[in-house]
């Protein structure tokens, strides 16, 4: 499209700070007293006990699911059907899957959300739509709304204790935003929403290059630290204002395309999402043929981050059979995805040499 027609911007609140969670039940009181937890219990056992204990001490009531693992269209009816009666707020608390369904969630009830994320991976926190998979964790669609999740609570200390290859991750997936970003808003006019959500995707990608090797350093000595809020923020904030202020202009491309077709692989459901984005990245810089300079710079910063930079980093020690990667090709190319947000037509066969390409690249 030519214009924005939607701008969903930023959360209502977005609140970041060391050790949020001992007071986040004060935060939430502000906006009501009795809702519905959804989460999962690794996520949980991270923050279950001082996030129930300020509630406690806020005086708000609460009632508790643990998710199943995936964010389909199942598990959220099922969640559904446990809302009791009276509920005032949606709150997810983990990660991106936990989030999104607790986001899609809150749309099916007309319910506003909390976000209390327990780890720096996704953008899922503040991003206006959720990710939808099958039972067995491959990709059917995404779903964008038009609504904001009300507030989000970061607490640093808690994404410091969590295991820093997810943040590394969540680096991957974040810096996404500049490519897809490019290719995404290519041909459109220069409109202020779509120059502001440019604009962000820079902001990531800047910090990111600034600050990702101080925050993981940090990360790993579990040390809350002004590079690792510069990083989170990226992640959660910066990341999400990048398509709530372009929309359509300023989507996923290439790289979560790639990332959508790879979720059909058994051996990718052990890799995390940005960590298949980044690989993404690549097969889409070989796509519109980038200098090879500037795709040795990009290495290097996934050798500097941990990022994967072939199949085999990502997990898969073995080739894709024929019918494996007609499949992985069939996702990535589905009108239900993002590759129609690139500049270009990508057929089967330019998505399959970059694919070796970028093998070849690491080789």
């Amino acid at each position: 499209m030519d214009g924005v027609h939607f701008v969903a911007g930023t959360p209502n609140a977005y609140i970041h700070e060391d050790n949020l969670l001992d007071t986040a039940g004060e935060w939430i009181g502000k906006y009501g007293s009795s809702v519905f937890i959804v989460t999962g219990r690794k996520s949980w056992e991270q923050a279950g006990t001082r996030l129930t204990a300020s509630m406690e001490k806020a005086g708000v009531s609460y009632h508790i699911e643990h998710y199943r693992g995936e964010c389909s269209y199942e598990e959220v009816a099922r969640l559904g059907k446990l809302v009791p009666e009276g509920t005032e707020l949606i709150v997810g608390v983990g990660a991106g899957k936990v989030i999104d369904t607790a986001k899609k969630l809150s749309i099916d009830l007309r319910l506003p959300l909390v976000a209390v994320p327990t780890l720096a991976a996704t953008c899922a926190p503040v991003s206006n739509l959720s990710v939808m998979y099958t039972e067995e964790g491959v990709y059917i669609d995404f779903r964008v709304f038009y609504r904001n999740t009300l507030l989000v609570l970061v607490d640093t200390g808690l994404i410091a204790g969590a295991p820093v290859r997810y943040l590394a991750a969540g680096i991957g997936d974040t810096i996404a935003k500049w490519y897809e970003t490019l290719a995404s808003s290519s041909g459109v006019s220069g409109h202020l929403p779509t120059v502001g959500g440019i604009q962000a995707a820079k902001i990531c990608y800047e910090t990111l290059l600034a600050h990702s090797a101080q925050a993981l350093e940090d990360a790993k000595a579990k040390r809350s630290s002004k590079a690792l809020q510069q990083v989170i923020d990226a992640i959660f904030l910066f990341s999400g204002l990048v398509a709530g202020l372009g929309e359509d202009n300023c989507r996923s491309a290439a790289a979560h395309a790639v990332h959508n077709g790879l979720t059909a692989i058994p051996e990718m459901h052990h890799a995390y999402h940005g960590e298949k984005v980044a690989y993404g990245i690549l097969v889409q810089l070989a796509l519109e043929k980038r200098p090879m300079e500037e795709v040795k710079e990009l290495l290097d910063f996934y050798t500097e981050t941990g990022l994967p930079a072939n199949l085999k980093q990502l997990g898969l020690n073995r080739a894709l059979s024929e019918d494996e990667m007609a499949e992985v090709i069939r996702i990535a190319l589905s009108p239900q995805g993002t590759m129609g947000n690139m500049p270009f037509e990508v057929t089967s066969e330019a998505l399959k040499e970059a694919i070796f390409t970028v093998e070849d690249w690491s080789a």
